[in-house]
């Protein structure tokens, strides 16, 4: 599940904005992202299954209320604002089918997915929309129906480049923001201690994160790659919706605007729900509110007025009249500058005996994270240098 809602509108959108504005050359760090992605969801999987806290609440009983909060906060507002970015995004998407201006369909988008987690049941909705999912693998097929040059392919996957470029730096944060996606992290150890698995489970649960987070990262691989091969080099990157559609134009012909609505529709009904839980739960924790998608209105009123809140608030950002691709794409470079932060604080949980006990990270773990904390800071710093130097 976790995999699947990885896969946001925005996401999708972003990789195929990288593969459109600098082809295949962040392929290397696509590859270098995984290892970091099993590493921390890993991590996250861990905290809930043996504080059988959320990481909000673990926070709050280690460091204090305000700390905690300190930390959360930017999260919730990340979230929202990518709650934002996917309205804009899935709502387009429904254009694409209907013809409709996008901006009718958001509120009614807002208000199917928060009738549906308030009223009904999500859960249910989702395992129906799983089998939907495997739509975007169509962009590996296109990897290969596009005819790449696979000796550039390859180099760029395995040889590190860097250009020092305003457009690159960005490209690479939103990628990170996008793969290494915060809300994640708080969603993996909620999952753990709503599904009950106990210490016992923690092997298998590391065998079903790496599946899943290798089966994401091969998606988005493949997306960034067929943005590359289709889309680079045209000057203008992606602009709208409907451009980023040509990206499945080489395999599925006409239907390439039907298939890329239904996936992006799909997805953002997917991973929306997951973001504004996300940031409920994280705020209810802080506050100490009862929480839960399991309980009534009436069992966690303030939990829910957190959830349509996000959803409201996301909702009313998407109709700023904000570029919807704009939106998308600088919601994940947002996502960037606060992974090295909140990943740092995650592997200061890790290796804290009073939080894991003897289930704390070894050093492989320690290696991959605190790596993965200096690569996500330096490309922050280079990313403001090369904007700063650009303006």
């Amino acid at each position: 599940m976790s995999g699947a809602a990885d896969n946001d509108p925005s996401g999708v959108v972003t990789y195929l904005q990288i593969g459109a504005t600098t082809g295949f050359s962040l392929l290397w760090l696509m590859l270098l992202s995984t290892p970091m992605l099993y590493c921390l969801e890993e991590i996250s999987s861990r905290l809930g299954t043996v504080t059988k806290r959320g990481i909000s609440r673990t926070l709050c009983v280690r460091y204090g209320r305000g700390v905690a909060a300190a930390i959360v906060l930017p999260v919730i507002a990340s979230n929202v604002i990518t709650i934002g970015a996917d309205f804009a995004g899935t709502a387009s998407a429904v254009q694409l089918m209907t013809g409709i201006s996008w901006e009718w369909w958001v509120l009614p988008v807002a208000g199917v997915i928060g009738y549906t987690l308030v009223f009904s049941s999500y859960r249910t909705l989702s395992r129906f929309l799983l089998v939907l999912t495997p739509l975007f693998l169509l962009y590996v097929a296109v990897g290969f129906v596009a005819h790449p040059r696979w000796d550039q392919v390859l180099r760029a996957t395995f040889l590190p480049s860097v250009q020092f470029t305003p457009t690159f730096f960005e490209a690479a944060l939103g990628l990170l923001g996008a793969t290494l996606t915060p809300y994640m992290f708080f969603w993996q150890a909620g999952e753990e201690v709503e599904s009950g698995n106990t210490v016992k489970d923690l092997a298998d649960e590391s065998l079903d994160v790496a599946a899943g987070m290798v089966y994401a990262n091969l998606v988005f691989y493949f997306i960034i790659l067929a943005g590359g091969a289709v889309l680079y080099g045209n000057g203008r990157g992606i602009q709208t919706v409907a451009d980023a559609a040509a990206g499945l134009r080489p395999l599925a012909g006409p239907a390439a605007t039907t298939l890329f609505a239904v996936g992006i529709i799909v997805s953002g009904v997917l991973s929306i729900p997951v973001m504004a839980a996300c940031s409920a739960y994280g705020l209810a924790e802080v506050l100490g509110w009862r929480e839960g998608l399991d309980r009534t209105v009436a069992q966690a009123r303030e939990f829910y007025l957190l959830l349509t809140g996000a959803l409201a608030v996301g909702a009313a950002i998407a109709l700023v009249r904000i570029s919807p691709v704009v939106l998308m794409f600088w919601s994940q470079v947002l996502n960037g500058f606060l992974l090295a932060p909140l990943f740092a604080v995650l592997l200061l949980l890790a290796n804290d005996r009073r939080v894991l006990r003897a289930h704390r990270n070894r050093l492989p773990s320690n290696l991959v994270g605190w790596a993965t904390v200096g690569l996500t800071a330096a490309l922050g710093a280079l990313a403001v240098q090369q904007l700063a130097a650009g303006h």
